[in-house]
């Protein structure tokens, strides 16, 4: 069994190593997973890679779901612990896990419905072009139920990084991740399924980790048990996650429905090859943007313990270490974008047109990392805080309030290389809040946020 951690031992810098780096590993893993589904795929042609592309976006809706409920719910346990570690404070924590995951799976099964029965529509609202409909209709068909067992599945690992146990998180991220990436091979080219066989073998991993799962909460094998139990009490303390985890909901629902935008407008500048070159700047882009990510979402229970236990000092160095390793790698990860873009792009297309219009995306995207990795360790902190309306604010800017009206100005100008400019460019705007946010830090009171 896998002992959590303490989140409030005084070696501050190693307990945030202790539980950032497992869930870097795991978003990392995600991220080689997500490279290697579409280097298979590429291998399809631009059109499977295109279809792929178009289809993600709408899983990303329940995702967004699925992340709200988990960050709210790992800074809510967190802060439930750090008030006083005793069986009370374990008990209400799981309370407050087990009412969100009875919501989890309910809104689930119902999106799941939506999905299936919308998927149709959805591609034409998409703008799918004639020779991508019919394998992004096949992929979405199967990729509609690995989108409801995601949702479950995210929650799954927030909370067990929320009680302090990410090296449990990232075991079972191993596990889905690995096992996708076997599968894909087989499923695809062996038995010849093609993309419905690369959706078929996540939902057949995430199957396998749900498992997992399953034996680690109703065993008791970290500080927290899951029960189906709702009560009053419960469902009362809903809030506390739901506060949270609104506008981080809505930050990855916007980042889905930008990707739409952004794919419809590739598609319509540019065709097949605007979308799969589209695709793959993105793709990158996120691969470069989940590792950062997943440090400060792993060390977010840190900072949330913190809080709970009225430590403003602890705190602010905390969210200073995070926001200075977070900026680190993302900078490394610019200088890899920047210096051999058509490399990078070469791995998912051959494609000489898809390539011409990679190459500068991609170059754009990763001039913002730097400015990303400010944003999650700041909106990181304000959900330790519990400062939704703050964190809401600037979650929603890079891909919603702040985007929009730089993407019609930067696509007005520069057409199909204006898309990848104008995300940049809210981007680095959105890092500029970000890094005043954090300088103010200091002077947050920590009164009155709830246990």
């Amino acid at each position: 069994m896998m002992t959590p951690i303490d989140l409030g031992s005084p070696a501050l810098l190693k307990t945030l190593l202790r539980t950032a780096l497992p869930a870097v590993g795991g978003l990392s893993i995600n991220a080689t997973h997500q490279g290697v589904d579409a280097f298979f795929v590429g291998q399809l042609g631009p059109e499977a890679l295109a279809a792929v592309s178009l289809a993600l976006p709408l899983t990303g809706v329940t995702a967004a779901i699925g992340v709200g409920l988990g960050v709210g719910t790992a800074a809510a346990v967190a802060r439930a612990l750090g008030r006083a570690e005793t069986s009370q404070a374990r008990r209400a924590a799981g309370q407050i896990a087990s009412t969100a995951m009875v919501l989890c799976v309910f809104l689930a099964v119902c999106l799941v419905a939506l999905l299936w029965g919308m998927r149709g529509p959805l591609l034409d609202l998409l703008g799918a072009t004639q020779t991508v409909r019919a394998p992004a209709s096949e992929y979405l068909s199967v990729m509609v139920f690995a989108a409801g067992f995601g949702m479950v599945q995210i929650l799954c690992d927030f909370t067990a990084i929320g009680e302090g146990n990410a090296r449990f998180s990232l075991a079972s991220l191993v596990l889905c991740f690995g096992l996708n990436m076997a599968l894909d091979p087989v499923l695809i080219f062996w038995f010849g399924w093609g993309v419905k066989g690369a959706a078929l073998a996540t939902v057949a991993a995430q199957l396998a980790t749900l498992a997992l799962y399953a034996i680690y909460f109703t065993r008791g094998r970290g500080r927290i048990r899951l029960t189906p139990r709702l009560s009053s009490s419960s469902l009362l303390r809903l809030w506390e996650v739901l506060r949270v985890g609104l506008p981080e909901a809505g930050s990855v629902l916007l980042a889905s429905v930008a990707f739409v935008l952004l794919y419809r407008l590739a598609g319509n500048l540019q065709g097949a090859e605007g979308q799969a070159a589209m695709g793959i700047a993105l793709r990158l882009w996120v691969l470069a943007c989940l590792p950062v990510e997943g440090f400060c979402l792993g060390a977010q229970p840190v900072l949330a313990h913190a809080v709970g236990a009225g430590e403003g000092r602890r705190l602010s160095l905390a969210a200073f270490w995070v926001a200075a390793i977070a900026v680190a790698c993302a900078f490394l990860f610019m200088v890899a974008g920047l210096a051999v873009p058509l490399r990078l792009a070469g791995l998912f297309a051959q494609d000489p047109a898809v390539l011409a219009l990679a190459v500068p995306a991609i170059g754009a995207l990763a001039l913002s990392l730097p400015a990303m990795a400010l944003r999650h360790a700041a909106q990181i902190t304000l959900q330790a805080t519990a400062r939704a309306r703050l964190a809401a604010i600037l979650g929603l800017a890079p891909l919603g309030w702040l985007f929009l009206p730089v993407l019609m100005l930067s696509t007005s100008l520069r057409g199909f290389d204006g898309l990848a400019v104008g995300l940049a460019t809210s981007a680095l705007l959105t890092g500029i809040g970000a890094a005043v946010i954090l300088w103010r830090l200091p002077r947050f009171s920590l009164k009155g946020i709830p246990a």
